[in-house]
């Protein structure tokens, strides 16, 4: 018989801060009836439109949704995602990383008359069948949530760059007006 090693802080420490992949489909009304908690992560490589959209996803994405029903009885998860992405700073076009940390709020619903009908706090997701994709959700409220422009925090292009370069003033005086001919016609017509 042998005895099992006993757990130390650092293993519980450890377990932690290894979390579990996400299941891809969920059955969100179960999920609301028995109050689950889902902590885990997206790999990113499963969310081909964020792949598309950036230039790349350093790591797992961390996701955190309580599924629960609101006061006012609606089916709704709540929690926070956090990743950083790689993407392309619009002043020098070289890449930038940027965190995104998200607060979600979802209503689960059966038909889009049922969506026009939860609070506007809530982000309606409609559930066509028994089982949600629930990456291609958190691939939308991601997208959201991404920056319009993505730039650097320091100054990565000299201001310069930015300023339109006007000719000397020396050769704006030597350039003829195109409409001083037009001016002599009308002087001449005048005399006449």
């Amino acid at each position: 018989m042998s005895i099992p090693p006993q757990k130390t802080a650092q293993d519980s420490a450890q377990k932690s801060d290894l979390r579990s992949a996400l299941p891809r489909r969920i059955d969100a009304r179960k999920l609301v009836q028995r109050g689950q908690q889902l902590d885990g992560t997206v790999p990113p490589e499963a969310l081909s439109r964020l792949m598309a959209a950036t230039e790349s996803v350093e790591g797992d994405i961390a996701v955190s949704l309580s599924f629960a029903r609101d006061l006012q009885r609606n089916q709704v998860a709540t929690g926070r995602l956090a990743l950083t992405v790689g993407l392309l700073c619009q002043r020098c076009l070289q890449p930038v990383s940027e965190s995104i940390e998200a607060e979600i709020a979802l209503g689960f619903v059966w038909s889009e008359e049922q969506g026009n009908s939860l609070p506007k706090s809530l982000d309606p997701v409609i559930q066509e069948g028994d089982e949600l994709d629930l990456y291609q959700v958190l691939e939308d409220e991601i997208l959201l949530n991404l920056p319009m422009v993505a730039y650097h925090d320091w100054d990565c292009v000299a201001q310069e760059a930015f300023q339109s370069r006007s000719e000397e003033p020396e050769a704006e005086e030597q350039r003829e007006n195109p409409f001083k001919v037009l001016e002599q016609l009308k002087g001449s017509s005048n005399k006449s």
